[in-house]
């Protein structure tokens, strides 16, 4: 029983959902919707979490979830590296490391500049890649786990983001064949690819009234997601719930893949 003045809450301690107490997770690209939102998932499960991005605002992320941000642009050789070292160096440890960053340039495949090319590269696969390379004798201390966020377009051609698609199909790729060559660390490295999420990214075409309802009339949900659809499943990857899964692409979709 409580006293009067104490609380159900209070009397319990931490709540029994708090999964990920006592870890620490790295979130690239932490100011952005997806991002900030898969930010705020895992503080609420109890993660302390570093924000990284190279938009500033990954400072008011980070205090939101009382977490650190590490501003920085991700392409840099030697960022990756100093990422860890700085999380390690704040928290003591890392676990979790969300592969989050990511850009698009929306044209056709013919038309992108070589400046373009190698930007999309270097954000959405090398940075990645770099980033696992730089965290993996600190994961397979903790035994932790790797989630890449990628994307529907990695298995299917949809025209004006090739380029974009294609550096989220290496993702893919990269992600099945570190969980093969990581497992025996005991690191798990999954991937979630959300459907379409109304994003800054996305907003120029999903705000299209036509394009949105013949998107809209393929998700079996009937709506478009948002960062908390996502950030709820990457959460659930991060978790020993998962503990099992390794290698595993999730659709976040609302059922679009299957229509």
């Amino acid at each position: 029983m409580t006293s009067c003045g104490e609380s159900v809450a209070e009397a319990a301690g931490p709540p029994a959902t708090a999964v990920l107490t006592g870890r620490t997770a790295v979130v690239t690209g932490g100011s952005g919707a997806i991002g900030s939102a898969i930010a705020r998932s895992l503080a609420a499960q109890g993660a302390t979490v570093a924000v990284v991005d190279a938009d500033e605002r990954a400072e008011s992320v980070a205090a939101e979830v009382g977490g650190f941000a590490i501003v920085s642009d991700l392409t840099g050789p030697a960022v990756p590296l100093r990422i860890v070292e700085q999380a390690i160096t704040t928290t003591g440890s890392l676990d979790v490391l969300v592969n989050a960053a990511g850009i698009q340039v929306r044209t056709a495949a013919v038309d992108i500049t070589a400046s373009e090319w190698e930007r999309l590269l270097a954000v959405n696969l090398t940075a990645a890649y770099r980033l696992t390379q730089a965290a993996v004798t600190a994961l397979s201390a903790t035994r932790g786990s790797i989630i890449n966020i990628v994307s529907l377009s990695a298995d299917r051609a949809v025209a004006g983001i090739v380029p974009y698609g294609a550096t989220k199909a290496a993702l893919v790729q990269l992600t099945r064949g570190l969980a093969v060559e990581l497992g025996p660390l005991g690191i798990r490295v999954n991937a979630v690819a959300p459907g379409y999420v109304l994003t800054p990214m996305t907003a120029s075409i999903l705000e299209q009234p036509d394009f949105r309802d013949r998107v809209l009339a393929r998700i079996p949900l009937g709506r478009l997601a948002d960062g908390d659809d996502i950030a709820d499943v990457v959460t659930f990857l991060a978790s020993d719930a998962a503990r099992y899964m390794t290698g595993t692409v999730l659709p976040v979709d609302g059922g679009y893949s299957i229509t």
